[in-house]
């Protein structure tokens, strides 16, 4: 399973099964891929989520915080780049709105994104 991760196309791929993120950029290294970990299991809003999302990816200062400025950083992002989504479950359940608008703007970036590590029983 890790290989097939490693090797996605761009788009938004929700992974149901668990994921070992260290031996996926293991995997993602080995094919040349940036791999990037966005854990955003503390996030409680919009702004923490920028926040996370800036750190995560090294966003540049004059990054404004808002939706269509991530979208703007995000095409200077290498292409290959597989960015690693943990926590976006926890994120929806604080705040669902902000967690769509994220995942669309990922969408269209071009990036690889993977939603992992769900919980198996979301109650």
């Amino acid at each position: 399973m890790l290989d097939e991760l490693a090797g996605m196309a761009p788009g938004v791929v929700p992974v149901a099964e668990p994921v070992d993120v260290m031996a996926l950029e293991a995997r993602c290294d080995a094919r040349g891929r940036p791999m990037v970990l966005l854990d955003t299991g503390n996030v409680s809003d919009e702004d923490d989520f920028m926040a996370a999302v800036s750190a995560a990816l090294g966003l540049p200062g004059w990054f404004g915080r808002s939706w269509d400025a991530l979208a703007d950083c995000l095409s200077e992002i290498p292409a290959n780049t597989v960015l690693v989504w943990d926590g976006w479950t926890d994120m929806a359940r604080v705040a669902p709105r902000a967690t769509e608008v994220a995942i669309e703007v990922l969408v269209e970036s071009g990036l690889t994104v993977l939603l992992v590590n769900a919980p198996e029983d979301d109650d």
